[in-house]
């Protein structure tokens, strides 16, 4: 027999919602506080079995030991950043409103940028590190940024070193794109930052940020890998 939360639900296992999850996380961490973090993977904990929750909003307070009306502004917040779907669920029998259904929506891949168009010398040190076109990704966002695409391969080197050890891994082998992601995230987030502070060592800045992604990430990939909870009928 189908189960209800289906119809609502957009993924149909729980790889591709997990990493859904994932990959919104990592393009709006900007936007997100903590808060907003921590209940977006408690909406995701409850999804795994049917692909959406069923959730009153005191049950994900109490998960998360924050406040009703915190939870309402973080769910507001999820919603309007397009990363979950709420749904006013009507009970059949009671013909009265319930609790909320949640309904984690497949990430899209943001425009990507391109390098421009111009004849350029490609040094062969530059194809040690990468496929071009990950590589010119990141010279391109540089070079509209902070006007100088040839830091890219510092930039590159260190994301090479942050995420090679890792990837080695078996259980993690197949990241390689979510770390990209998160690669590009921090150098938003890096190159943000020099608008408002001064920052002497940008590479190590950017470090730093890249390290902080992937230690949340990881460690939230650890928890979905252990953290199945089960649906809850209101």
């Amino acid at each position: 027999m189908t189960h209800y939360l289906t119809k609502y639900a957009y993924f149909t296992n729980k790889f591709d919602l997990d990493k859904a999850a994932s990959m919104h996380r990592a393009e709006h961490w900007q936007a997100m506080n903590q808060t907003d973090r921590v209940v977006l993977d408690v909406i995701r904990q409850y999804s795994v079995k049917f692909g959406a929750a069923h959730l009153k909003h005191d049950t994900i307070a109490g998960r998360i030991g924050k406040s009703n009306v915190t939870v309402r502004r973080a769910i507001r917040k999820l919603v309007g950043l397009n990363i979950i779907e709420k749904i006013h669920y009507v009970r059949p029998v009671m013909n009265g409103l319930g609790a909320n259904i949640y309904a984690i929506k497949p990430f899209e891949e943001p425009e990507k940028l391109v390098e421009p168009a111009k004849p350029e010398v490609v040094e062969v040190v530059e194809e040690e590190f990468a496929p071009i076109t990950y590589f010119g990704r990141i010279k391109a966002f540089l070079a509209s940024t902070i006007g100088e695409s040839k830091a890219a391969r510092n930039f590159f080197g260190v994301y090479r070193q942050s995420t090679m050890p890792i990837l080695k891994f078996r259980v993690h082998a197949d990241k390689g794109n979510c770390f990209e992601e998160l690669d590009i995230r921090a150098l938003h987030i890096a190159v943000q930052a020099t608008k408002s502070r001064e920052i002497n060592n940008l590479h190590g800045y950017f470090s730093g940020v890249l390290r902080k992604l992937m230690d949340e990430f990881l460690f939230n990939d650890l928890c979905m890998a252990y953290d199945e909870l089960p649906e809850e009928n209101e």
